[in-house]
């Protein structure tokens, strides 16, 4: 039988029942994807008399008064299932005094007593709720609960993250600019430091035992957690609030200690392989000193040496931390990288998915609409192609292994497109699409890449020949002959850019757009931004020029940058904005820093919506970090 309804509270029946009403701030947060983290606050309404739950309540924030009754007369009017009839207790009991006076009058007037006591229960509940808001699991200790760690020194390191932070040291290094640190100076422990923030995506520092270790994580792995070695590896990350240890949060609110902002508290760790610990005493000390002295390293003692890089230097710096004057021993760079070790990036398309099975592809690749493409125009021709509209077409060999790549492109299990690749080659080493696909799935390394890409290259040169070559300057990618060298060409490119040889890959890239001005490959976009990185702005300008018509974002805002690096704030400079503005209004929420690139780049994006701003700021966000002024100038017009 449904309840008998009742109209007003002192209509229900009152029962000899003490009831208690406990309320608390959960040591965790509620959080949405646009939201300020808060901590939620937990009513608890308790039957006393026979231990169990009458009601709750879960809200952002500590509840009012006014919203805490409310919760009391849902728990008289209608309590927890299994719990009994609606009913009025004799006497409410209150953990906190301000409760009991503030709702003491109103109870009265329901005839329901009030008195302030424990309520002993109301802990284990609450630790319950805790736990099942973590997933279940264990929470992290504070930074005070390392062995002979006080408030001074937490507060140390956290006044020293915060500068750290401010002073962005990120803007002038890149991941793999390692650093060495001795701390003390003389005799003291050193670590490599590894500055992270360049990409807009993790900011902090990681810091490694010795260079082995810097080297494996640069060169030989594809997800840095499989770089982390058997003893560790120190790191301090920037994070929300919600992203540091429960602890840490009540402490830095008790003792006041310094954050840059509310986004980026510092969150310290030695992660292990397979488990988290906080850093000792000693490892926190040295964190101070470290975050001291990097930031005026990199400002004051790092000079370009016109090759993409810093010339090599050393110091002793003299820093300030919570202890004193401390001295701080710095080199750069820590030791040296071989590039060509680097575990060679895939290109845009296809792409893994984020999760799941490493052998789910994108359902689609371009490359295999060429083979239909192909199909139609000999169905149009009759198997008898006009030279200028395909050479091979037939039943050659390579006509055969291009088929065979075409299947590739199509298949989507990575053993089963490099088993046609390496069949394609055998059928015909003038297959320059079969190179490329081995030097995207199976090359270990760029050097490995580089070389596959350079036979790619080679065999499509003998087999368009010299005199195509000759004929067919501009229309390149319009032959589809011609694209599996130009697919070869432009990995050749941009391994070498990758491998910090610019010169070679900025004259492949100026090649390709020779060959095929009309650039549907895109090869204008890397280069103009390889030419920022360098600082070679005139012939950027000439670039863009040669392409004024193009109204991507990546063409828009990055004229709009080398117009103020060449002559400030101007006429000509703010008109270039104003246009970039126009074409996508989504940019400057990321190069600002009011949105978060995300870790993973959308697989698509359109003509000025947000998925278009995030690659671009991906690729550029730094450009204009390093440009003095810059930021400031667009937010300026930007307006927001």
């Amino acid at each position: 039988m449904p309840r008998k309804r009742y109209a007003k509270i002192t209509d229900i029946p009152q029962q000899p029942e003490t009831w208690g009403v406990g309320v608390a701030l959960l040591r965790t947060w509620l959080s949405g994807e646009s939201e300020t983290p808060s901590r939620p606050g937990l009513t608890m309404i308790l039957n006393l008399d026979e231990g169990t739950v009458l009601g709750h309540d879960l809200a952002e924030g500590l509840p009012s008064p006014e919203r805490i009754l409310k919760s009391l007369t849902n728990a008289m009017k209608k309590p927890m299932p299994g719990t009994g009839e609606p009913r009025r207790p004799a006497k409410v009991l209150f953990a906190e005094p301000a409760l009991t006076e503030a709702l003491a009058s109103q109870l009265d007037a329901m005839g329901v007593g009030t008195e302030t006591r424990e309520l002993p229960m109301l802990g284990e509940i609450v630790e319950h709720m805790e736990h099942a808001m973590r997933n279940g699991e264990p929470e992290l200790e504070g930074l005070l609960e390392g062995e002979g760690v006080t408030p001074e020194i937490v507060g140390g390191f956290f006044a020293a993250a915060a500068d750290f932070y401010r002073a962005e040291p990120w803007v002038k290094l890149f991941n793999e600019q390692a650093i060495l640190v001795r701390f003390p100076a003389q005799g003291g422990v050193e670590r490599i430091a590894v500055v992270m923030g360049n990409g807009g995506v993790e900011y902090g520092v990681a810091l490694y035992d010795n260079w082995e270790q810097v080297e494996k994580l640069m060169v030989g792995v594809e997800h840095p957690m499989e770089a982390i070695p058997e003893q560790g590896a120190l790191t301090m990350f920037y994070e929300p609030v919600d992203g540091i240890p429960f602890d840490d949060y009540e402490a830095q609110q008790e003792h006041g200690w310094e954050v840059a902002d509310e986004e980026s508290y510092p969150a310290p760790f030695r992660f292990l392989p397979d488990d988290t610990l906080r850093p000792t005493l000693e490892e926190l000390t040295w964190l101070e000193a470290a975050l001291r002295a990097l930031p005026e390293f990199a400002e004051r003692h790092l000079k370009p040496n016109r090759k993409g890089d810093y010339a090599p230097v050393e110091t002793t710096l003299q820093v300030t931390t919570h202890t004193g004057e401390v001295e701080v021993f710095l080199k750069y760079p820590a030791g040296k990288l071989d590039h060509t070790r680097k575990v060679a990036r895939l290109p845009n398309w296809p792409s893994p998915e984020a999760e799941g099975d490493e052998d789910e592809w994108l359902d689609f690749d371009p490359r295999a609409m060429e083979g239909e493409m192909a199909q139609m125009l000999s169905a149009m021709f009759g198997g008898e192609m006009p030279a200028n509209k395909l050479r091979h077409l037939g039943n050659t060999k390579l006509d055969k292994a291009q088929a065979l790549m075409y299947q590739a492109w199509e298949e989507e299990k990575p053993a089963k497109r490099i088993a046609l690749a390496r069949k394609a080659l055998a059928t015909s080493p003038d297959c320059a699409d079969a190179y490329v696909l081995l030097a995207e799935e199976e090359a270990e390394n760029l050097a490995d890449a580089m070389k596959l890409y350079q036979q790619g290259i080679e065999a499509g040169e003998r087999a368009l020949g010299k005199k195509f070559f000759k004929e067919n300057v501009g229309y390149f990618w319009g032959m589809l002959e011609a694209r599996p060298y130009m697919r070869a060409r432009f990995g050749l490119a941009n391994c070498l850019w990758d491998a910090r040889q610019f010169e070679e890959a900025i004259g492949h890239y100026q090649d390709m757009l020779r060959l095929n001005p009309n650039d549907n490959q895109g090869v204008r976009y890397s280069l103009a931004n390889l030419l920022l990185e360098i600082d070679r702005d005139s012939d950027l300008i000439k670039l863009l020029k040669q392409y004024k018509d193009d109204a991507m974002a990546a063409w828009l805002y990055t004229w709009a940058l080398v117009e103020f690096r060449k002559s400030g704030i101007s006429k000509t400079a703010d008109k270039r904005l104003r246009e970039a503005l126009k074409q996508n209004p989504y940019v400057p929420s990321y190069l600002t820093g009011k949105k978060r690139i995300p870790n993973r780049l959308p697989d698509m994006m359109g003509w000025g919506d947000d998925d278009e701003a995030v690659h671009y700021a991906s690729a550029h966000l730094n450009h204009w970090r390093r440009t003095n002024g810059a930021l400031e100038w667009l937010k300026q017009s930007w307006g927001k």
